[in-house]
């Protein structure tokens, strides 16, 4: 896909678009950039600019724009998690494999958050975009390029403890989710393969949260290898392309699967596995209705203190969120969001910048039928003195 490709009337409602945005912060300037929300939302400029705003305040909830820097996945993502960049498609995309139907998900999840997951997996998101702006000769066809990706997803071993596992099915719909709000037009094509019979019970599932514009780039094959390497070397040369998956592309020792790019997934070690369920010692408990919410207030008399928070609820996700109080207003300081904290306890720290009334919250108003009990410990402690500049410790 190029700029060149449209309308005068779309590089007019283009060039409003960025007028109407003057005010935005933006993580890129390009038109190429710009362009993708005004085709997601069919060249709407108050729909494509809601859209890009909400995807503004989402960046900045969840610093996505300092995501590659700060980000380190747990060993379990690292050494389990099979996917990743094996080269590029013939537009010049940047081509992924990802060996899903390799993916020990249930031992994933029990060795790590699912938040970690979805973190995982934007982050490989925001490292193919950098891959293109850091690289633009190796990824852009021409300057007016709006480059995109291209995925193999290998179902090779799909079973149904990939569909039945709950939080596997949840962080998957909710990537799906996270990828249409927030990266329209990134994705240039799909290609499943191996995928079983039961596979199109699982898509099914996935199939509501994805936009017709995705659906459209999705093609799914089963097992016929003849078939479906036809398909994918008609958009992938083949030097690009792993052997195992119809091209010649090999690592170092002959693998034909390219492990040392993209791993090869199989079985989660016990050995990673949350240890049983998190310590209630030293922490006192609530009950958080369902469809409700509880808070706790927390007063901070001197600037500088530190608010330490460290809980866990006995089955299931909880939403948490710390606010601070300013003449009848809440104040969000750590912007809500679902934790999950059954497996593991939720620990943090915030230096209180202001004094006053600080607001803990747990919110179960997404649940309509489970209550949740929550353990906790949040304490506030004193600024540390100053210590002498000469000092190095």
């Amino acid at each position: 896909m190029d700029l060149n490709q449209f309308s005068d009337k779309q590089r007019a409602v283009l060039k409003q678009f960025r007028e109407e945005l003057k005010d935005c912060q933006l993580p890129d300037s390009e038109d190429a950039y710009l362009i993708r929300w005004l085709i997601a939302r069919d060249f709407d400029l108050a729909r494509a600019g809601k859209m890009l705003r909400n995807s503004l305040d989402w960046r900045r909830k969840y610093k996505i724009d300092t995501l590659l820097d700060d980000f380190k996945p747990p060993e379990v993502l690292a050494k389990y998690f099979p996917a990743g960049f094996v080269g590029r498609d013939k537009f010049l995309n940047p081509l992924w494999v990802v060996r899903y139907g390799r993916t020990d998900m249930k031992g994933i999840l029990r060795s790590t958050k699912k938040r970690d997951y979805v973190m995982k997996v934007i982050h490989l998101v925001e490292s193919s975009i950098w891959l293109v702006k850091s690289n633009p000769e190796k990824y852009k066809r021409s300057s007016d390029a709006i480059v995109q990706s291209t995925i193999i997803f290998d179902m090779e071993g799909f079973s149904m403890q990939h569909i039945t596992n709950k939080q596997a099915m949840e962080s998957a719909v909710k990537l799906v989710q996270i990828y249409e709000a927030n990266y329209p037009e990134y994705l240039h094509r799909v290609f499943v393969i191996n995928a079983p019979t039961i596979f199109s019970i699982g898509f099914s599932m996935i199939k509501p949260f994805l936009n017709e514009r995705t659906r459209n780039k999705i093609q799914i094959h089963g097992h016929d290898a003849q078939q479906w390497k036809a398909a994918i070397l008609a958009e992938v040369n083949a030097e690009e392309l792993p052997v195992a998956y119809g091209g010649t592309l090999i690592d170092s020792d002959g693998n034909p699967n390219c492990a040392t790019m993209v791993n090869m997934g199989g079985e989660v070690p016990k050995s990673y596995y949350f240890a049983g369920k998190p310590d209630s010692t030293n922490k006192k408990s609530l009950t958080v209705s369902s469809g409700s919410k509880e808070q706790l207030e927390f007063p901070v008399a001197q600037v500088g203190s530190v608010l330490k928070w460290d809980f866990h609820s006995e089955e299931g996700d909880i939403t948490f969120a710390i606010y601070r109080k300013k003449e009848g207003e809440m104040i969000p300081v750590i912007f809500y969001d679902r934790v999950d904290c059954d497996m593991s306890t939720e620990e943090g720290e915030i230096r209180c910048d202001e004094n006053g009334v600080y607001v803990v919250e747990f919110d179960n108003n997404f649940s309509y039928l489970r209550s949740k009990k929550i353990w906790y410990s949040v304490k506030v402690e004193l600024a540390s003195p100053m210590k002498n500049g000469t000092d190095l410790d």
